[in-house]
């Protein structure tokens, strides 16, 4: 509900709430911004190391993605019985194939943690090869419980050269991996999950759950977490779902969330708004836990057969769980605040990325003249002519981006306010993220949701300015009043632009709901 529905003067309650708001919203001190930890990203596998060779043989037998099928895998001069299959869904289809390796033992190809479970992604759409471990890089210095450790091998398949391969461990649960206990559940909300053959169910708002672990999953079970994501969307979608006592908070890890999202929307990656690979975890009686982080190859400028600028929110569009939490102006808040703090390790990543490409490089270039030397093959995943110009078109993009997501941002102040219907103005509050030294202009309209213009409101649109150091001004909204019985109705106040760089945050549209009439 609005704080601020009044009707005194504008100007009235603007000089009391800037005072209020100015100190709440203060622009981060140089000294608050975290470190960037080299340490954790070395953890991971960032700056990578030249590539080794890994050699797998099959004794000639095709793999397929469906079985898997027995053979050796060398790496390190150590020879491990294995199976191995595809993996994939659209990238199984691709020319250069990844693939899952299941061993006999457990043993750490990666790192110093043995498991059975590794992944040789292709990276085939991806024509620098670094998106994914760049991402892995700057998520490992997050809040996020784990991110998956990886190094780069040369992979040769029964006597073949397949190129360049990321060799990185499985999402799974494990005490080193996601550490859950028996009781926990590994979930991703995957559109695809029939078409992978996954348990998984769709909830009554349309969110696709599959369970990753267990993968054989008890009716019981499957009745436990949907109940639990039930919930959760009843109290998300109902109108006090910002409340800090009853609301979001007690069902989800907001720190780990926040963080999860801050590296998807860096790379505006292609999933990322809850299609698929949008990992998490829930322990009954607990809240839900974002992460761990994957698939990047389609990020970063690179969409299924399209391209995405730099500017332009992506992965809180649509109806996702992101899109509505952005709704309450305290998260959006929280979110900006996280950026900003984030801000200065992605750099530091970033500024790595010549050093990385050097380092690959011999072998990089032999898998460019493998794969990409025609250009024939997904066109659309082109950048540039070369490795060196695709390498500098992603190091480029994310600056750009990172850039853009730093611009300040305007937001309405409170998601929604009631009134009744007679004769007054409502104020809707509408505030700066962090006061300027200079002036910003804001455009506005009102229009009406099933409110009718110019019987229950006046329709309007104009523009206010923030003078510098101001962080909070008001829309005026005219209610109308008449003697028809009515039901409620609901009147929107959205913002338009900003000036000086200034963005449009969420949430953009307030609404101002005028109860029901009933004379």
């Amino acid at each position: 509900m609005f704080e601020h529905i009044v009707t005194r003067v504008p100007a009235l309650c603007a000089a009391v709430a800037v005072s209020v708001t100015a100190a709440l919203l203060a622009p981060l001190s140089p000294g608050s911004a975290a470190e960037p930890d080299p340490a954790a990203a070395a953890a991971v596998g960032w700056p990578p190391a030249p590539p080794t060779q890994l050699v797998i043989d099959t004794l000639g037998a095709p793999v397929g993605r469906e079985d898997y099928v027995p053979g050796t895998v060398t790496l390190d001069g150590v020879t491990h019985t294995t199976e191995v299959r595809g993996r994939g869904n659209s990238s199984w289809s691709w020319a250069k194939k990844p693939y899952k390796l299941k061993l006999e033992e457990d043993a750490a190809l990666v790192g110093d943690d043995a498991h059975d479970e590794w992944v040789l992604l292709a990276n085939y759409g991806d024509r620098s090869g670094l998106r994914t471990a760049t991402a892995f890089a700057i998520a490992a210095q997050t809040r996020l419980a784990w991110t998956p450790k990886f190094r780069f091998v040369d992979v040769v398949l029964n006597g073949q050269s397949q190129g360049l391969y990321m060799l990185t461990e499985q999402v799974e649960e494990g005490g080193d991996r996601v550490d859950l206990p028996d009781d926990g559940y590994l979930l991703e909300f995957n559109k695809r999950y029939l078409r992978d053959g996954e348990p998984g169910f769709r909830t009554k708002r349309g969110s696709a759950i599959a369970f990753k672990d267990p993968d054989e999953v008890t009716r019981k079970q499957r009745r436990q977490v949907r109940g639990a994501v039930t919930r959760f969307e009843k109290v998300l979608y109902g109108p006090d779902f910002a409340d800090p006592k009853i609301g979001y908070r007690n069902y989800v890890d907001v720190r780990r969330l926040i963080d999860w999202y801050l590296v998807e929307e860096l790379f505006a990656n292609q999933d990322s708004n809850f299609q698929s690979s949008v990992n998490f975890s829930w322990i009954p009686g607990k809240r839900f836990v974002f992460g761990p982080v994957w698939d990047f190859d389609l990020s970063a400028g690179t969409k299924w057969k399209a391209s995405t600028p730099p500017e332009g929110w992506y992965t809180r569009t649509g109806a996702s769980w992101m899109s509505r939490l952005l709704q309450d102006p305290g998260f959006a808040r929280r979110v900006k605040k996280r950026w900003q703090v984030l801000r200065p390790t992605v750099d530091a990543v970033l500024a790595q990325l010549p050093q990385a490409a050097a380092t690959l490089a011999p072998s990089a270039e032999a898998d460019w003249d493998l794969w990409h030397a025609g250009d024939a093959d997904l066109e659309w995943t082109r950048h540039a002519r070369t490795r060196k110009g695709e390498v500098e078109f992603v190091g480029d993009w994310l600056a750009g981006r990172a850039h853009w997501m730093s611009r300040n941002e305007v937001r309405v102040g409170d998601l929604r306010g009631r009134t009744t219907e007679r004769e007054r103005t409502v104020w809707v509050p509408v505030d700066l993220q962090d006061p300027m030294t200079t002036a910003v202009d804001v455009s506005w309209s009102v229009t009406g949701v099933s409110a009718e213009a110019g019987v229950d409101f006046v329709a309007a649109e104009g523009q206010f300015t923030f003078a510098p150091g101001e962080v909070r001004h008001y829309v005026p909204v005219r209610i109308l009043d008449d003697d028809v019985t009515e039901e409620r109705e609901l009147v929107a106040v959205t913002l338009r632009a900003a000036s000086n760089g200034v963005l449009v945050g969420s949430p953009g549209i307030g609404l101002v709901v005028i109860d029901a009439n009933k004379r």
